[in-house]
């Protein structure tokens, strides 16, 4: 009867022990489980998958180019500035009018420089009046230099009076304003730093096309009707470019593109912000754009070589091996290789001169990597596009037994029933 009891007793501690050991087995058996569910992800991740297509040989166009950057700017543009010492008593435009060549833009207060032109003729008068008097050889010689002295400064005080009107020089729309009525100007106060772009003179009425002005940079008119593109190349292309060449052009943030052809190529490096040599390039756009902006950035496809109506096959579509190329051919069913001649390659698509004709089927082989969706990689081949390993589904299309070890259906380490 004790042995019995004794035994009894000890069945509920026997009981949790089994209940123990069960649960860390259930737990090792998940982690098991999520390593080999993880395992298998990774591998299908991994694993390479082909695909392959076919394309028709067929005849289009091929181009060669060089990439650039730059920034838009109106093809000719001028700051004017005045030229003549004194204040500003007007100006006579704002940014955004349009004017033509020739119109009055600023004033400066001409009163000392009119003073100074009817002190010039006086002085042309006396003079004048000494070289007609003069009779003897020395004094007609002297009298002959004073007048053509006084000759010279009425020109000066003449040029200096036409100056304190400042004019366009070249028709177009204000781009910036830099004079206010009050301003102090004066010849040669500053450096020149003269912006006149092709096609510009100097400003009618003794204005220059060079700022000049002590308190400002001058009025700067922008002809919006011819663009250009100052962009810049590396060394290494450098060696392609020409005058002449096409280009596209494509500002930044536009759908459309624009045309136009190289005007100059410099030969003089600037430094670039990564301290690479680059060289300036001058694109001339093409009519009359319109939507485009002074001071808009933009790339440029500059074509250096162009063939027309060529051969052309998918790049990938062409094989070297053994100093042989060669394409796959899909002809009746069957695939063979095809020995052909390459002219050249030009991104995607790879010229060919012999050994092909134009309906031709080649074969193309693309390849990827199978995987989970929720990587984020890319699939092609035949990955059945849900992340799964070819053919759709795990082996025996699920987990092996129907499920989670002991049939709970729960996620690794996850006791029956839901259970913590």
């Amino acid at each position: 009867m004790r042995r019995f009891s004794a035994g009894a007793a000890r069945r509920p501690w026997a009981r949790r022990l089994v209940a123990v050991v069960g649960a860390v087995a259930l737990v090792a058996v998940g982690a098991v489980a999520g390593w080999w569910w993880s395992s298998r992800d990774t591998t299908a991740s991994a694993a390479s998958v082909e695909r392959t297509q076919l394309v028709t040989v067929s005849r289009e166009t091929v181009k060669q180019t060089v990439s650039a950057s730059g920034t838009i700017e109106p093809r000719t543009q001028s700051t004017a500035a005045f030229t003549a010492s004194g204040t500003v008593t007007a100006v006579s435009v704002g940014v955004g009018d349009h004017v033509d060549k020739g119109d009055v833009l600023a004033r400066i207060d001409d009163d000392d420089l009119e003073d100074a032109v009817t002190l010039a003729r006086a002085s042309v008068t006396a003079a004048q009046d000494q070289a007609d008097s003069a009779s003897s050889t020395q004094e007609v010689a002297s009298a002959d230099a004073q007048l053509a002295s006084a000759r010279s400064q009425l020109a000066d005080a003449k040029e200096a009076l036409a100056g304190a009107t400042l004019r366009a020089s070249i028709g177009g729309t204000v781009a910036s304003v830099g004079y206010s009525t009050g301003d102090t100007v004066g010849s040669g106060s500053s450096s020149s730093s003269g912006t006149a772009s092709e096609g510009s003179a100097s400003a009618a009425g003794g204005t220059t096309d060079q700022t000049s002005s002590s308190s400002s940079s001058g009025i700067e008119i922008v002809n919006t009707s011819t663009w250009e593109v100052q962009a810049t190349v590396s060394s290494s292309d450098l060696a392609d470019l020409e005058k002449g060449l096409q280009a596209t052009v494509t500002p930044t943030g536009a759908d459309d593109t624009v045309f136009g052809t190289v005007r100059s190529v410099g030969v003089v490096a600037s430094s670039s912000s990564s301290g690479t040599a680059e060289f300036p390039v001058v694109v001339d756009l093409t009519g009359t754009p319109s939507d485009l902006h002074a001071g808009t950035t933009a790339t440029v496809a500059i074509t250096v070589k162009q063939l027309t109506d060529v051969l052309t096959v998918p790049t990938q579509a062409v094989q070297t091996e053994d100093g042989a190329t060669t394409v796959q051919v899909s002809r009746d069913g069957t695939v063979t290789s095809v020995p052909v001649t390459v002219d050249g390659v030009y991104g995607t698509s790879t010229v060919v001169s012999d050994g092909l004709s134009e309906g031709d089927e080649v074969v193309v082989t693309v390849r990827g990597f199978g995987g989970g969706g929720s990587s984020g990689s890319g699939r092609s081949g035949e990955d059945s596009g849900d992340g799964a390993l070819p053919g759709g589904e795990m082996p025996g299309g699920e987990m092996p037994g129907g499920g989670f070890p002991g049939g709970s259906g729960g996620v690794p380490g996850q006791a029956p029933g839901g259970a913590s």
